[in-house]
């Protein structure tokens, strides 16, 4: 009943019956049924790996990483583990060898493969267009904001005194116009406005952003905008540390918003420019050397003692690996 209402869904040639096979027993039985199903309803099939490390050899390394994820032990009975042991990249050969039995499955790995054409271009940045006002470009649009916000932000062009920048008005100037040319000419205006729409979006709705973290709190630009609230001039944060023209790379403006409210700002910037041309970026942590070790070895169960005196030989470097060590 299920398997026929996705086909419905689907359509007809869109939705397939998963076999897998990873060595675990019971997947064998559901293969079976799942082979009878095929029949009877005239769905096809198609065969996969679940792969959650590259080689078959790193299934140990795997298990021990899954228990430090955990926080469990080798040793302990009720852990989360894979069973079967077969959860790597198979190649086309053990997958034939595997599903012998039923090669239109493995055909039609192949056929679903052949129907995306997904194509990347890299070496390539791409930024949308931001919608500006009628009457701006980017360019004015921008330039105007920041010099809305350069008045407002500092005393000084309000006739008032600024305990804390001494700056006057013309090297204000001097220096937000600096850090206007360096965006222009790097091509980042439309990232700019970007990031101050949906900062601005989540401040007039009461959701807290944090004041700065990062090299963009060294940006005027960033300060007069409102992405930051952290005054650059005063603590003589180097704008070059954020965006250098001497070496063109992406800017990045990290961004703190209240954890129960931080959907709302992805839902925001999904609705302004459709959610197929939003998506979030993955990142991927590494375990540093010393720390692996007393990961390991609280794994293993090993005595604490030989654990810090095994970690306690690895050189204090930056960025040491457990070969360079």
């Amino acid at each position: 009943e299920a398997a026929l209402k996705y086909e419905k869904i689907f359509g007809k040639g869109n939705y397939f019956l998963e076999m897998q096979d990873h060595g675990i027993p019971e997947q064998a039985t559901v293969n079976q049924q799942l082979m009878r199903m095929s029949e009877e309803l005239e769905i096809d099939l198609v065969c996969t790996n679940d792969v959650h490390y590259t080689f078959a050899d790193d299934v140990e390394a795997h298990d021990i990483l899954l228990c430090i994820q955990t926080g469990k032990k080798k040793a302990d009975e009720d852990r989360m583990r894979y069973e079967g042991g077969q959860f790597y990249l198979k190649s086309p050969e053990e997958m034939y060898q595997l599903f012998k039995y039923a090669p239109q499955a493995m055909e039609n790995t192949q056929k679903i493969a052949d129907r995306c054409n997904v194509t990347f271009e890299f070496g390539v940045t791409k930024i949308p267009n931001f919608p500006v006002p009628e009457g701006y470009t980017s360019w004015t649009y921008l330039k105007e904001l920041c010099e809305t916000g350069l008045h407002n932000r500092y005393p000084v062009f309000k006739g008032e005194v600024d305990q804390n920048c001494h700056l006057t008005k013309e090297e204000l100037e001097e220096r937000l116009n600096y850090e206007l040319n360096t965006i222009k000419n790097m091509g980042y205006i439309e990232y700019f406005l970007i990031v101050w729409d949906f900062i601005h979006y989540a401040k007039s709705n009461g959701i807290a952003v944090g004041p700065g973290r990062g090299s963009a709190a060294g940006s005027i630009v960033s300060y007069c905008l409102e992405i930051t609230d952290i005054e650059p001039m005063r603590y003589n944060l180097l704008f070059e540390r954020f965006l250098n023209p001497e070496r063109v790379s992406m800017p990045d403006i990290d961004v703190d918003f209240c954890i129960e409210r931080r959907q709302e700002v992805i839902d925001y910037v999904g609705r302004k420019y459709g959610k197929d041309h939003v998506a979030q970026i993955v990142t991927f942590g590494t375990l540093k050397a010393r720390g692996v070790i007393r990961d390991v070895g609280r794994v293993l169960d090993m005595p604490y003692a030989q654990v810090d005196n095994i970690a306690k030989m690895i050189p204090q470097e930056l960025n040491i690996t457990l070969d360079g060590a």
